[in-house]
């Protein structure tokens, strides 16, 4: 029987566009010479900031470096540079919003604190909807790690068997359907609507 449901964040309830910011970076920016080599930088930097291997302070002296910023960053600018790239999946939040009296909602996402932190301000509704969150950040590991993957477990009370997952990431659903639970690939809400009634968790059709 199904006891939990785990969301990935982006591009399952929140869609998001990096491409964004790399347009961002450009124009707010032209003096940075953007090479291959310097991008590469950057994205490594970024997945360092993900990971917790460097906190925020750091990925913001470092990103104002590779940029070639002459001084420290403007952050209030930098935080809406790098934050801004979501809008929200309505239908599927009104979804989890149906489902959480029934299961235990957890949120695990490979992500930073500077986007969750504009996340949370933009778009509180998602995170009173899941309010048990578990970040690859605070973690120190990322998906597909296992370490992850029981990190939200543990914070579900859950097992493998118990708990369905959805993540608009092929590999990810892999990971987490070899640790014993019931991952899906996120493609529609339509399609977690029929995975819910696959396990017999009672949702509303919709009109």
């Amino acid at each position: 029987m199904i006891h939990a449901l785990i969301s990935d964040l982006g591009n399952v309830l929140l869609h998001f566009d990096h491409r964004i910011i790399a347009a961002r970076l450009k124009h707010d920016f032209p003096e940075a010479q953007w090479t291959p080599e310097q991008e590469q930088s950057f994205w490594t930097l970024v997945r360092n900031f993900e990971s917790g291997v460097v906190d925020t302070e750091v990925f913001l002296r470092e990103t104002g470096t590779l940029l070639g910023s002459d001084g420290p960053l403007d952050v209030d600018h930098f935080r809406i540079l790098w934050g801004d790239i979501f809008w929200l999946n309505d239908e599927y939040l009104s979804l989890m919003q149906e489902l959480r009296d029934s299961l235990k909602l957890v949120m695990l996402s490979n992500t930073n604190p500077l986007h969750i932190d504009f996340a949370r301000e933009r778009f509180p509704e998602v995170f009173e909807a899941f309010p048990d969150t578990v970040y690859s950040y605070e973690i120190g590991s990322g998906k597909p790690d296992a370490v992850i993957y029981r990190a939200a477990l543990e914070r579900a009370a859950v097992t493998p068997d118990e708990t369905l997952y959805f993540d608009d990431i092929s590999a990810y659903v892999e990971a987490a359907n070899s640790l014993g639970m019931h991952g899906h690939q996120y493609v529609s809400v339509q399609g977690v609507r029929d995975v819910l009634q696959m396990y017999d968790v009672p949702v509303t059709l919709p009109e």
